[in-house]
């Protein structure tokens, strides 16, 4: 089982390079394929043949069998006191254990080396009755067992290696030095001490530069190059005079000297010439690629940035600077750097962000270097020189775009004679070439007893267009379904996901009524649907007009040209009562801030629509003294766009500023029913263009409150859609709760450098 450590994506925890966390999850089975030839047999001591325990002076070599290798992991080896070696009776100390896994041999190095003839016996004591990790064990894990004092070959010769390391003084292999590394080779005919615990320590050597003492930091030993590397606290410059010299710790052999493999203790050597290879110093700092393919690019939560040097980046990982010392903007906010890491030869800085950035997002970053000298906590190259700060600069993203997974939905579905038009959400258009065909559908209709069948499916944007195989009348009540096909030939996204299917969708039937075959009634027809001039492209019956509102004859007791019983009527959001079209828990007819009507739609339906002046998320805020004084609905104008449907025609509306200054602006909320299908409020500015008010160029948004659509928009008064064009302190405006395919309609920004559809 594992348990995400938060409910969010977090920096400690399975997830993948975007920075998804990996959901938590229960107890789940896992399959068992251990087999039951498991290795449990430990390593054995071969204790005769050519295998057997053997020593040449200070190396004692022990040989196991198993069926597979030793431990292979230096931290698992025994340590040195788990052996007990004994020569000519006297105990002879191992300083170190080393353990070979594939020969199967674990070597021990003594204290003093053995001479020839010496009788050596070696005894091994496991630290645990069970298997642990620091003992003499094969790859499986499983301990060899403790031996008591076992026989020793002793190999060592008559002519073991009794002569010590010598300085080189002379030729190429000289002592020599450049900027901070000062290396000595020695001649000696075996290999120098590979026990790293066996060097020198730092203060056995002087190093005078110009005839000042430069500290010896670190002393590394390379066995078979036999030489030894000084790190020097400070780098020589060209030209300096260099001196080293050395002192043995003891007189004899030890374990901390120069020495080589047989334990022979080079000898003290006084202040020595030092060849200076120094050359001219590094002082240029290391340059950020700005531009071409190496310039600052990020994926995902990985942010790289590469630069121009003569030498490598500092390959010290506590040298690194801080994460605090970048700034990186994600759309202009800031996105926390977590860790910070250094690729010193292909020059690259690598920043991991707190929040993956997605495909697109804009991004920059900055860098402060801490101080205005060098310093070890900074980018720097090798010697020291650190990157300058620089200011905000642009990050090449290329963070793929996100898959898209989420099938359409369908939003609207509208018939018009024999035109049934089907209108889906998604992110992305349907897929032209592979739809479902004309049997997938089926259409039937209440009030009339002629059978539809679907003649042909065309697909374009986000829209599925029947063509039935009649009219379908005004008067009818139209449902559809679909049954997705087997195989693709579906109704899918461009990325391939399927539309679901739909069970007696109710269809909005915008077919026209027939005309009146007498003289034109006295009471004007019902409110269109948009359309000029006779209604194109779904606008349908243009110039037609709502009924002309007759004097108020019923109690409007809050005075906002409403009637009480119609705002009685309204419906208002998921748990409002009857009556509460904003839910705030106030009767609409008590609250002139509030008005509720009921409106015509251009089936000849009725359907709520709720007005709220000083609005706030749709509540009235509460110091208001604003109110609406007439809430109608209007006809479309004949210049309307054709492409602009709107199912309920206008809603026209005057509202007082109360005590805010004349020529404020003012928010409104509006509530309408989303089955009518509107993508926003649009107003004709004076220019004549419908705009949506209820989108963000405009400072609106779109909201679903409980079921209910709530179109936000602000007016400001005397402003451009505002009626009167008078800073009075009284807006008067009439918008239509509207659907415009977004998709033609093209304008230039009011925002500076943009477009928007």
């Amino acid at each position: 089982a594992y348990a995400d450590p938060t409910t969010g994506n977090d920096a400690n925890a399975i997830q993948d390079a975007a920075g998804n966390d990996v959901a938590s999850f229960a107890a789940t089975a896992v399959t068992n394929d251990t087999s039951a030839s498991a290795d449990t047999t430990p390593p054995v001591l071969i204790t005769e043949g050519a295998k057997a325990p053997k020593v040449n002076a200070s190396t004692l070599v022990l040989s196991f069998s198993d069926m597979g290798n030793l431990d292979a992991d230096a931290s698992h080896k025994p340590a040195s006191g788990a052996f007990a070696v004994m020569v000519n009776g006297v105990a002879n100390a191992v300083t170190n254990v080393s353990v070979e896994p594939q020969a199967k041999t674990v070597t021990l190095t003594l204290s003093t080396a053995v001479t020839p003839g010496q009788t050596v016996t070696v005894a091994y004591a496991d630290p645990t009755t069970g298997n642990d990790a620091n003992a003499i064990q094969d790859a499986a894990g499983n301990d060899a067992a403790s031996f008591a004092a076992t026989a020793v070959t002793n190999d060592t010769s008559a002519s073991a290696d009794t002569t010590a390391p010598v300085l080189i003084t002379e030729g190429a292999k000289a002592p020599k030095v450049n900027a901070s590394t000062l290396v000595l080779s020695f001649s000696d005919t075996g290999n120098l001490d590979a026990d790293a615990t066996h060097k020198p320590a730092n203060g056995a050597f002087t190093v005078l530069v110009n005839g000042v003492a430069n500290a010896v930091t670190n002393v590394s030993v390379e066995p078979q190059a036999k030489t030894v590397t000084l790190t020097l606290s400070t780098a020589v410059t060209p030209g300096q005079t260099v001196t080293v010299a050395y002192a043995d710790p003891t007189t004899g052999n030890d374990a901390n000297a120069i020495q080589d493999a047989a334990g022979n203790d080079a000898a003290s050597f006084a202040a020595t010439a030092v060849v200076n290879n120094t050359s001219a110093a590094d002082t240029a700092a290391p340059q950020l690629i700005t531009t071409g393919d190496s310039r600052p690019q990020v994926t995902g939560n990985q942010l790289v940035l590469s630069f121009s040097d003569t030498g490598n980046l500092d390959a010290d990982a506590t040298h690194k600077p801080a994460n605090g010392a970048f700034t990186v903007l994600v759309n202009g906010v800031a996105n926390a750097v977590t860790n910070v890491s250094v690729e010193p030869q292909a020059k690259t800085v690598t920043l991991t962000l707190s929040t993956a950035v997605t495909s697109d997002q804009t991004v920059t970053v900055a860098y402060a270097d801490p101080t205005t000298g060098n310093d070890a906590n900074a980018i720097q190259d090798a010697a020291g020189n650190d990157a300058t700060s620089f200011a905000a600069t642009a990050v090449v993203n290329n963070t793929p775009a996100a898959t898209d997974t989420t099938p359409p939905v369908i939003a609207t579905a509208v018939v018009t004679g024999n035109q049934l038009v089907l209108t889906y959400a998604d992110e992305s258009n349907l897929d032209a070439a592979r739809t479902a065909a004309a049997s997938a559908f089926a259409v039937s209709s209440a009030g009339n007893a002629a059978a539809i069948s679907v003649g042909s499916v065309a697909v374009s944007a986000k829209t599925v267009t029947l063509t039935l195989s009649r009219d379908v009348t005004n008067a009818e009540t139209v449902t559809l379904s679909y049954t997705k096909p087997t195989g693709d030939n579906v109704i899918q996204d461009a990325a391939g996901n399927d539309a679901a299917n739909l069970i007696d969708q109710v269809v909005t039937n915008r077919t026209p009524a027939p005309p009146s075959p007498g003289p034109a009634p006295v009471a004007p027809p019902p409110p269109s649907s948009g359309g000029g001039g006779g209604g194109g492209g779904g606008g349908g019956g243009g110039g037609s007009s709502a009924p002309a509102p007759s004097p108020l004859r019923e109690p409007d007791t809050d005075g906002d040209g409403v009637t009480d019983a119609q705002e009685n009527k309204a419906i208002g959001p998921t748990g409002a009562a009857v009556g509460d079209g904003n839910r705030d828990n106030v009767q609409d007819s008590k609250q002139a801030a509030v008005a509720s009507y009921s409106a015509t739609t251009a089936r000849g339906s009725s359907t709520s629509v709720t007005l709220v002046v000083d609005s706030q998320g749709g509540q009235v805020k509460a110091d208001s003294t604003a109110r609406i004084t007439s809430l109608v609905q209007k006809e479309v104008p004949i210049q309307m766009s054709r492409a602009l449907e709107a199912p309920i025609a206008l809603t026209s509306f005057k509202a007082t500023l109360g005590t805010a200054a004349a020529g404020s602006s003012e928010s409104f909320s509006l509530y309408a029913d989303p089955k009518i299908g509107a993508n926003g409020y649009w107003m004709q500015d004076g220019a004549g263009t419908w705009v949506n008010l209820a989108s963000s160029p405009y400072g609106g948004k779109m909201v679903s409150d409980g079921g209910r659509l709530r179109l936000d928009f602000t007016i400001q008064d005397g402003g451009r859609f505002d009626a009167d064009s008078k800073a009075d302190g009284v807006v008067t405006a009439s918008g239509a709760v509207a659907q415009m395919p977004l998709s033609i309609v093209g304008q230039a920004s009011e925002l500076s450098g943009g477009f928007w559809f």
